[in-house]
């Protein structure tokens, strides 16, 4: 692929000739197949270490709006290079590039060349590590196939925005509410190339569309949102309606005093939580030895040494917990993304994982040395997830919720949601957008807003009633989450996240607040 420099654009911003014409806004597997080999073609091959490419084109199109001005928008066109390269335990080397022309490819893989050693007589072991070489077999099985591609997806990102945005504003002005509406649509393909043989590719599309309503008198806010990877399955009007609903509703609130209520929470409020909580299914921190924990992790003060629950009942038992790529309602690529703990564990494949089944905790995620000591399959944590309720649980609508409640408080969403303690989930987060007192079975009145202060692991064994679960819309913010990768703090539309409203006992509303 040396001689051919022209194929490949200087810039991250991609030709139209680089594509096929009219049907994709970022490359094939062949062109990314085309880019890997390029760039392992230019690495010196004396450093002979495992030695991997990465490469991602990115296109979005997402706009803002407020009071029906335009307040930014964010296109962009990206394509990034990540390369790799290790001896066997030793130290990894990885260093990135959005430019694609030679000089400036041959520049940054020298820079990896010089930073990772030559193969010797003493190093050339590592690089034939028996353990890396299980590792990788024992990681080199299918993909699963998985459909994140949609057209219809792709035709919005030209369209949507000026023919929707200007009715989701004018359906807010005719009800004289402000408010903020976004739009954003993405297509993304991403392939993972090792010298080894291992190679992963995906193409995926994605969209989100979120309203914030507004009440000319400070403090009555409605929000709304829906995203899907196909864009024909989205309703912006739908979407609209409800945060006007919500914000008509909020007229006139009042304080009320924080405790313990029973709580109706919606699917944004529940999502937060269960994003929030993913990065305590880690294995290694349940279980290793020195470290705080997880809500998982159990001791034994007969036998020295830390346990883990596995098999035991965590959560209320009508609740099913599943990650899996092929998920209609969302699904996500099937292989590992750069970035967590382990940095060659990328583009290995990720089967469909059951982390919580009818309330009984029956998997947590282990990075690839973790799990080939285990002989398990590495699983990635569960920030893109599905929780359910369990074949044959009766379900309820949130109005069916609210009939059956004589005293309590709906909760539209949360938000600035923060894990505070690892070793029991607690979290802090506050409720915004629709909170609403509860009274003999009908909305009372609205009431300020709280900060809550409680753990899943407790809010989840205290369930009264669910519903079905749908994609939540994040909105145009950064997912909670500091130990996430950078990968996915960058990643928008958020992995999908499917979850149910719940109705569940005692939750901590434990101060006031002055969110809106």
């Amino acid at each position: 692929m040396r001689g051919e420099p022209s194929q490949y654009p200087r810039r991250a911003t991609m030709s139209r000739d680089a594509m096929d014409p009219g049907t994709r806004r970022v490359l094939s597997r062949d062109q990314m197949l085309a880019v890997g080999h390029k760039v392992l073609g230019l690495l010196d091959e004396e450093r002979s270490g495992i030695v991997a490419t990465s490469v991602t084109h990115s296109a979005r199109a997402v706009t803002k709006v407020s009071d029906g001005k335009l307040l930014n928008t964010v296109d962009g066109d990206e394509v990034e290079i990540q390369v790799m390269s290790r001896f066997g335990s030793g130290l990894s080397v990885w260093i990135s590039t959005n430019q694609l022309d030679d000089t400036t490819l041959r520049h940054a893989l020298g820079k990896i060349s010089e930073m990772t050693p030559p193969a010797t007589p003493a190093n050339e072991q590592l690089a034939d590590d028996p353990d890396d070489q299980r590792y990788y077999t024992f990681n080199a099985r299918p993909i699963p196939p998985v459909s994140l591609w949609h057209d219809a997806t792709i035709g919005a990102m030209e369209t949507a925005r000026g023919t929707v945005l200007p009715s989701m504003i004018e359906t807010l002005r005719r009800s004289n509410l402000s408010g903020a509406a976004t739009i954003g649509l993405v297509a993304r393909s991403t392939m993972h190339l090792y010298r080894l043989g291992l190679t992963a590719f995906s193409e995926e599309t994605d969209s989100e569309v979120s309203v914030t309503a507004r009440l000319p008198v400070v403090g009555g806010t409605g929000w709304s949102g829906q995203a899907h990877r196909d864009w024909a399955h989205v309703d912006p009007q739908a979407v609209t309606a409800r945060a006007v609903l919500l914000a008509e509703q909020s007229r006139g609130i009042v304080a009320y005093e924080p405790g313990r209520h029973t709580a109706i929470l919606g699917p944004a409020a529940v999502a937060q939580l269960v994003v929030a909580m993913a990065q305590l299914f880690s294995g290694n921190a349940t279980n290793s030895p020195g470290v705080v924990g997880t809500p998982f992790t159990y001791v034994n003060h007969d036998v020295k040494g830390r346990h883990n629950r596995l098999h035991e009942r965590v959560f209320d038992p009508r609740i099913m917990m599943v990650s899996d790529p092929a998920d209609p309602l969302g699904g996500f690529p099937p292989f590992f993304e750069p970035g967590g703990e382990e940095i060659f564990l990328f583009g290995f494949p990720t089967p469909a994982c059951t982390w919580i089944d009818r309330g009984v905790l029956t998997n947590l995620a282990y990075g690839a040395s973790d799990a080939l000591g285990r002989q398990l399959s590495p699983a990635q944590l569960p920030y893109s997830v599905r929780l359910s309720p369990a074949p044959g649980t009766q379900t309820a609508t949130i109005e069916e919720m609210i009939a059956h409640c004589d005293n309590g408080i709906y909760v539209n969403r949360f938000s600035n949601v923060e894990l505070l303690d690892r070793a029991t989930g607690m979290m802090t987060g506050v409720t915004r957008d629709g909170c609403f007192l509860v009274k003999n079975g009908k909305i009372a009145k609205p009431i300020k807003n709280f900060r809550f202060t409680d753990s899943p692991w407790y809010t989840f064994n205290q369930l009264e009633m669910i519903g079905t679960a749908e994609r939540v819309a994040f909105g145009y913010t950064s997912t909670p989450g500091a130990s996430e990768s950078w990968e996915r703090r960058r990643r928008w539309p958020k992995l999908p996240v499917i979850v149910p409203p719940m109705m569940v006992r005692d939750f901590n509303f434990s101060g006031m607040t002055d969110a809106v």
